[in-house]
């Protein structure tokens, strides 16, 4: 005679412990995603006019993280963590903020800038009345407005392993040619920004 076989029972779906077991997991599992994701891209909001007319004040940027890896060039639109503190009306954050700085390595204590590559390690940059040369070639930057004045006075090489970088709004920008900011570490780099998201009338990538 065959035994008739015993079926095994679905566990019970009506709980309020499996509800919140299902919570939890999906709540893991997002974090989960988001730490792997926030490796390859990671969104930034721009801060601030220094970029301008490339990024406008409150854009919001998606970056490459990748190419923190792979390297920049000139002419890259980069983010990078400078060390320059911020200012702090946000000393104590929040659980759920402290949360979201880690998931995206955000290090909250310092700002992140977001400039122009202009030149790379070993290479020679001069300012001088207005003028950028790189390797003794004049650069042309067709993304500064034409009535946008570069300042500083400087003649030196790029460390190797480090970046020097300007904001396309010269005369509004802290950048590489003042000593708060000076020579970028590759190190630093948060990495390239690969396209603007917000606002959607200008949603594409950044040249």
């Amino acid at each position: 005679m065959l035994r008739k076989e015993t079926a095994l029972r679905p566990e019970s779906k009506g709980g309020f412990l499996y509800e919140i077991w299902e919570i939890i997991k999906i709540f893991v599992m997002a974090i989960i995603l988001a730490a792997v994701l926030v490796q390859v891209i990671r969104p930034t909001k721009v801060d601030g006019l220094s970029m301008y007319p490339t990024l406008d004040n409150n854009d919001y940027l998606i970056i490459n993280r990748i190419s923190r890896y792979t390297g920049v060039k000139r002419g890259d639109v980069v983010v990078f963590d400078s060390s320059m503190p911020i200012s702090s009306t946000e000393s104590e954050k929040s659980g759920v903020k402290k949360v979201i700085d880690f998931i995206l390595q955000d290090d909250s204590n310092t700002k992140d800038l977001v400039k122009r590559v202009i030149a790379v390690g070993g290479d020679h940059i001069e300012i001088k009345n207005g003028i950028v040369q790189v390797n003794g070639k004049k650069m042309h930057e067709k993304y500064v407005s034409s009535d946008n004045y570069t300042d500083g006075d400087i003649d030196t090489v790029v460390p190797e392993g480090s970046l020097f970088c300007m904001g396309d709004n010269r005369m509004r920008s802290l950048d590489s040619r003042y000593s708060e900011v000076g020579f970028v570490p590759e190190d630093k780099l948060v990495g390239k920004v690969l396209i603007r998201l917000l606002p959607l009338e200008h949603i594409g990538s950044i040249k």
